[in-house]
């Protein structure tokens, strides 16, 4: 099967398509064939050895996808051969198959296009594991989301306003605000803006309730400064690649709690409530709550300048790689 393969931690461009054996089948798993793969800063971070997950090499890159069931393990009762299903596999979806645990499933339903599907799981699920479990985000309470315009970003601003937040959207051009605008975000932000006096300003001196970070870099320590007393700082990533450092002092003047969101870790450790998560998700997107929107797609051996447009920014929504075209 073709497959696109890291073989040693580096620049994005030492990543190649090479002819590999399809994936050994394994217990409690399920063998997809992938027809559409969803690029996240992940899949950039990750063959630099800039990720905190470290796959031992070679691996085949690609943690997020779609498509149909090839073949179900003997201890696998969900799942049946046909299925259309998306994933959070965490490897091995820019490939034409991929074997993934079945915690790790869902059926697509049956309205949902693979497009949609194949880029839903990790920024829905991020999204609603961040703002519902983590923030316990409340009715009348101000949202402030960085990177707003990026998957998990226009996730949030809708999920955000589907639990009734007011939502201040942060991002770095016009045109980026203008999507997070369209996807329901009240107030708008350029990223260069002093965020500390921007957010105050925005909520009468008050500051946030709740701002979720998925940049990191030098953003942190200021959207922090605009945190209302007791308010919740999540972390549910850093797309920009560079680890924020978050001083003390600060959280202890406000009170303030710093929570940690990975819906990666919510799969392994609490596949059941995660799954949950999920079905709830379903259930906003039937309610036309939740928007999925897919902004650029490149065929499976374009997928460098696929992967340059996540790792430059230029990115809105979801980037969708074209696997079996």
């Amino acid at each position: 099967m073709r497959a696109v393969v890291c073989s040693e931690y580096g620049p994005i461009e030492g990543l190649s398509i090479r002819s590999v054996p399809a994936p050994a089948m394994k217990s409690g798993a399920v063998r997809i064939a992938m027809k559409i793969a969803s690029i996240n800063p992940p899949d950039v971070l990750m063959p630099q050895g800039k990720y905190h997950v470290k796959p031992p090499l070679p691996f085949i890159s690609g943690i997020e996808g779609a498509g149909v069931v090839l073949e179900v393990a003997h201890d696998v009762p969900d799942f049946r051969v046909g299925d259309r299903v998306m994933t959070y596999a965490g490897l091995g979806c820019f490939a034409d198959e991929v074997v993934v645990p079945a915690t790790r499933v869902f059926k697509t339903p049956a309205e949902m296009d693979d497009e949609t599907a194949a880029g839903f799981v990790l920024v829905y699920g991020t999204a609603h594991h961040a703002l519902v479990e983590s923030a316990a985000v409340r009715k009348g309470e101000t949202l402030v989301v960085l990177g707003a315009s990026g998957g998990i970003g226009l996730a949030s601003v809708q999920l955000g306003k589907a639990l009734g937040a007011r939502v201040i959207a942060v991002a770095s051009t016009p045109e980026k605000l203008a999507k997070c605008k369209e996807h329901g975000a009240d107030e708008l932000l350029k990223s260069d803006e002093p965020l500390r006096d921007r957010i105050r300003e925005l909520t009468n001196d008050v500051g946030a309730d709740v701002i979720l970070d998925i940049v990191g870099g030098s953003a942190t320590d200021s959207a922090l400064r605009g945190i209302a007393p007791y308010g919740r700082y999540v972390i549910g990533g850093y797309a920009s690649g560079i680890v924020p450092n978050i001083k003390a002092n600060l959280i202890l003047l406000k009170q303030a709690r710093v929570i940690g969101a990975s819906f990666r870790l919510l799969l392994e450790r609490a596949p059941d409530l995660a799954a949950g998560n999920v079905h709830n998700l379903f259930s906003l997107w039937e309610r036309r709550l939740l928007r999925p929107e897919v902004t650029a797609r490149y065929r499976l051996d374009d997928f460098a300048q696929a992967l340059k447009r996540v790792a430059d920014r230029q990115a809105i929504g979801k980037t969708a790689l074209l696997v079996d075209a």
